[in-house]
């Protein structure tokens, strides 16, 4: 009777560990969590900057127009916290650009939509450089354009791709995505120009202060 338990046993013994083994197999691994830190010298997180020129171009590389200069605020508060969210612009103020045919462009900040907002992406330790992509929430607009001459073409922009090195507190941007306005008949403006949803290039360089310091480490 004892030997005949002692068979059974090992039997299951020997069923079982085959499907432990799988189950530690197939036991999935803990997700990394990123740790942002921001340092801002400002107690109450604001930041201002202050860009170069920015240059639009549309997908196929023509030039749509330039910029002389972006004067923005908003705000990146200090902290730790493993969310993405670092920040956001909160404002800018309104400028003029001009195409290479001297048509003028206005564009300014869209303020019915809200805050800006900064989705850290990345954190490289060797440069000191965050990855960031500016607007990515709903109705999280960047900026708005529109010709001066009847309207034919007016978009926004939105997840504005972007990087901030610590050593020189530069914010760049290198491409953004677009939303075209349409017509009161609900036809696409910009015809010709830019279609719905294209990568644009929209290349400028804003200067942070006060000096702020962005890092990240994975655990």
């Amino acid at each position: 009777m004892f030997g005949m338990r002692t068979r059974h046993l090992l039997a299951a013994i020997t069923v079982a560990a085959p499907l432990l083994a799988t189950a530690a197999l197939s036991a999935p691994a803990q997700a990394a969590t990123t740790t942002w830190t921001v340092v801002n010298p400002n107690s109450d997180g604001t930041f201002s900057a202050v860009s170069g020129p920015l240059v639009v171009k549309n997908k196929s590389g023509a030039t749509i127009f330039t910029c002389p200069s972006l004067i923005s605020s908003g705000s990146l508060p200090a902290g730790t916290r493993t969310t993405s969210g670092l920040g956001a612009i909160k404002s800018t103020n309104p400028f003029t650009c001009t195409s290479p045919d001297g048509t003028a462009w206005q564009g300014g900040f869209t303020a019915a939509a809200g805050a800006s907002n900064f989705t850290g992406k990345s954190y490289n330790a060797a440069t000191g450089t965050t990855s960031i992509s500016n607007g990515d929430l709903f109705n999280s607009i960047n900026l708005i354009f529109r010709t001066t001459v009847g309207n034919s073409c007016a978009f926004w922009t939105h997840h504005t791709s972007m990087t901030y090195a610590n050593a020189t507190s530069t914010l760049a941007a290198s491409t953004a995505v677009v939303k075209v306005a349409t017509s009161e008949g609900g036809t696409p403006t910009c015809q010709g120009l830019l279609t719905q949803g294209e990568t644009i290039g929209f290349a400028t360089e804003y200067k942070v202060t006060p000096a702020i310091k962005i890092t990240a480490r994975v655990s």
